[in-house]
């Protein structure tokens, strides 16, 4: 466990001072973002010998969508469960001034490609396509389903430049994805790339398994969207991180074949990568007692609920079997919720949480680990903690505890006073007032836990320690009236 501890240590200092999905349907429109690193006469060699192949190009849009701020707007009824730790890009369209994700529809022998470069050193990034709604016979709208079709191109999968070697670098890389259910037209699209100098070494496919989904255009058929999710920028490079945010330099092309002259190859659906290791963090768990008890003697004269915690996404496949909105999940994470929902006053400084629970970042089972208030009507995240900011702070509780390094503990409040280690629940001041988000209103915590480091993927949910969640409220006081003196 100590060897693992000091590889955390290496994690925290990295990122230790770590300083989202509208949707529309895609416009043909150019993007005037050129592909930082890329040459854009490499790019115009490349359009053109896709149109000189049968191919007709349009180039869509790609950027920063801020979950939130949609929802503030009424431009989204829901925030999809959002990550409110975390950051997303999209294929995109400009709605009003606001960057929205895209909502489109692909033929069997379509493709979508996305030319640029990958972020600045970050905790985690990822790009995956996914299923967004399905016309089902006898109903008259489309679901929303929101599943994501298989494992991602992740910061620990991608190719890039910096990856064929024995010191992987994905940041800062040139990088070219293919998005297509089709294997012959990414072999095409390669061979076409290739030719017009792209190396192979930087070329990633964004499988959509044929199989599972419904291709074609019009309204029998899916819907998709495309997320690139970027979390947390590595010491000294925050601003860097920023300016990637606002200006991704990615090209985006969409590839349509009018003719189906050229018979179909679609994938199979690609083999999962396997969650878990076997290792758990089991012995953890007389630790998490005593932290817990010492949560609960350090307040006196408050009332302690306990809230049970259990899984609260399951997988893509799980989601589109059910026919139900499995809010945008990832197999990069694990997902576990607070089964009951709570209420805090806005300005009483005595109802608060205690969020604790084993720093998965610490014991090697993640990459980081986070945990997020979310208001439930809306499952928008509001506001989170990510684990190298919590990282210690177990050890104020349970000092003499040689475990109390893996584990975490924090306050998360609406009213927080002066203290340094509590999370105040509200939304960014630049969204303040939104009046389409009432805290007032029930409240729930998500926690996750991205690419265990072995893996590649997600931890198992089942060799973890569940984060627990404690409410504290000073109880009311109670005037029995049959003691109080009598008037005369």
């Amino acid at each position: 466990m100590r060897n693992r501890f000091m590889w955390a240590l290496v994690l925290v200092w990295l990122f230790g001072t770590f300083a989202s999905t509208g949707l529309a349907t895609v416009n043909e429109s150019s993007n005037d973002i050129s592909s930082a690193g890329i040459s854009t006469s490499k790019v115009d060699a490349f359009k053109a010998a896709l149109t000189k192949d049968g191919f007709t190009v349009t180039e869509w849009t790609y950027g920063k969508v801020d979950v939130a701020r949609l929802v503030c707007l009424g431009a989204l009824e829901t925030g999809y469960a959002n990550n409110a730790g975390g950051n997303y890009l999209a294929i995109t369209n400009n709605v009003q001034g606001t960057m929205v994700a895209s909502e489109f529809q692909l033929a069997p022998n379509d493709a979508i490609v996305i030319i640029g470069h990958t972020p600045p050193p970050v905790a985690y990034f990822s790009y995956r396509s996914y299923l967004f709604k399905r016309q089902y016979e006898g109903e008259s709208v489309p679901r929303t389903l929101f599943a994501s079709l298989g494992d991602t191109v992740n910061n620990l999968t991608i190719k890039t430049e910096g990856t064929a070697n024995a010191n992987p670098n994905p940041y800062n890389q040139n990088v070219f994805i293919v998005s297509t259910a089709d294997r012959g037209v990414d072999a095409q699209v390669r061979s076409l790339a290739m030719g017009a100098g792209f190396s192979p070494d930087i070329m990633n496919t964004d499988v959509i398994p044929s199989s599972v989904v419904k291709l074609g255009k019009g309204s029998d058929f899916d819907s998709f969207v495309f997320l690139n999710r970027i979390t947390l920028p590595a010491y000294g490079h925050v601003q860097e991180f920023n300016n990637y945010m606002q200006n991704p330099g990615m090209t985006v092309l969409y590839l349509n074949q009018p003719s189906m002259a050229t018979p179909l190859d679609p994938y199979p659906t690609p083999m999962l990568r396997v969650r878990g290791t076997g290792m758990t963090e089991a012995d953890l768990m007389p630790s998490l007692e005593e932290l817990r008890k010492a949560i609960i003697d350090k307040y006196p004269g408050y009332e302690p609920t306990e809230f049970t915690t259990q899984i609260w996404l399951n997988e893509w496949l799980d989601g589109i079997q059910r026919k139900e909105n499995i809010l945008a999940e990832i197999r990069d994470t694990s997902y576990l919720r607070t089964t009951d929902d709570f209420q805090l006053a806005a300005d009483n400084p005595d109802e608060f949480l205690i969020i604790y629970g084993v720093n998965h970042q610490a014991t090697g089972k993640a990459t980081y680990s986070s945990f997020s208030i979310y208001q439930k009507d809306k499952d928008l995240g509001i506001s989170a903690v990510n684990s190298p900011v919590f990282a210690g702070s177990a050890i104020d509780y349970i000092p003499n505890n040689d475990n109390a390094p893996y584990l975490y503990a924090w306050k998360a409040a609406r009213n927080c006073g002066n203290d340094p280690q509590c999370l105040k629940i509200e939304l960014p001041e630049y969204l303040q007032p939104c009046t389409k988000v009432d805290l007032n209103k029930p409240l729930f915590v998500g926690f996750r836990a991205y690419l265990e480091p072995a893996t590649a993927v997600g931890p198992n949910p089942a060799e973890l320690l569940y984060d627990q969640v404690i409410l504290f409220k000073k109880p009311s006081i109670r005037i029995d009236k049959a003691l109080l003196p009598m008037r005369r």
